[in-house]
């Protein structure tokens, strides 16, 4: 027979339970009794290994890694899309037109060696007049012989022989030839001979003369009574009147061509007759 020595029960209990003697209801109480202490106390075992549980769950849970956000690999479509689109072009560089080139005047000018070459022929005449260059006169020049400008001269010039422009003047020039060959001139030109005007070299003001060529700018009307030559390098910027007009490929005119001194009347050409 099984003994219960190590059961948390009290015997004197158990005695009283199994005892064939004893009211049967005071029997029934301490049975109940029994079992609402055993179930009490089962109650309190199973809320203890619960929470045991969740330490050990709380403390065993590994911890969380920390997340990486990626950027979105773009799609192979789109990737292709940009690599295929080409570069616009700026609204500028689309609207930009070509400009006529304009040489710049140098010692290779065949009008500079001209009139240099003119200069020294009159040189040993004797009746030449050099400014020479680093002098600057302030005033208007008139002079019975040539004259030779390498300085810089501000006023009217007005000769009787031939005059030779390396340097600077800002002023009207009046001699029977008339050479320019600098940078800049500002004032008119008017000449019983031939006028010219050396390439790379700009004119502000008009020109008068017999004959005329023309390599460089010119802003102003060209009156001439005899043949005009525009070489591919000019620009014009004015009225041509002349007997008879060489434009040559490459030269910008911007005004009216007129034949006036050609002879021709133009009416009694085209009447009826």
């Amino acid at each position: 027979m099984s003994t219960f020595d190590d059961a948390n029960v009290d015997k004197d209990l158990l005695d009283q339970i199994f005892a064939d003697e004893g009211d049967d209801t005071e029997t029934d109480a301490l049975l109940d009794e029994m079992l609402k202490e055993a179930e009490a106390e089962a109650d309190r075992d199973s809320g203890q290994e619960e929470l045991d549980l969740s330490d050990i769950t709380s403390e065993a849970e590994p911890e969380k890694e920390p997340e990486f956000s990626a950027e979105a690999e773009p799609v192979q479509g789109e990737e292709k899309e940009k690599e295929e689109t080409p570069a616009e072009t700026p609204a500028e560089e689309k609207a930009e037109t070509a400009m006529p080139a304009f040489e710049q005047n140098t010692d290779d000018d065949s009008v500079k060696k001209e009139a240099l070459q003119n200069m020294e022929e009159e040189r040993k005449s004797g009746s030449v007049t050099t400014i020479t260059s680093g002098t600057t006169i302030n005033g208007g020049i008139s002079s019975d012989g040539s004259l030779e400008v390498m300085g810089s001269i501000t006023g009217d010039i007005e000769c009787q022989g031939k005059v030779a422009i390396v340097g600077q003047v800002f002023g009207n020039v009046i001699a029977s030839e008339i050479y320019v060959s600098t940078h800049r001139l500002e004032g008119s030109l008017s000449s019983e001979g031939a006028v010219k005007i050396g390439v790379g070299t700009i004119v502000v003001g008009d020109v008068d003369a017999t004959s005329a060529y023309i390599a460089g700018a010119v802003s102003g009307d060209i009156d001439v009574n005899g043949h005009v030559v525009v070489d591919s390098t000019a620009i014009i910027k004015g009225n041509i009147k002349a007997k008879s007009v060489q434009v040559n490929n490459g030269a910008v005119v911007d005004g009216y061509c007129s034949l006036n001194y050609a002879g021709v009347n133009l009416d009694d050409f085209f009447a009826q007759k």
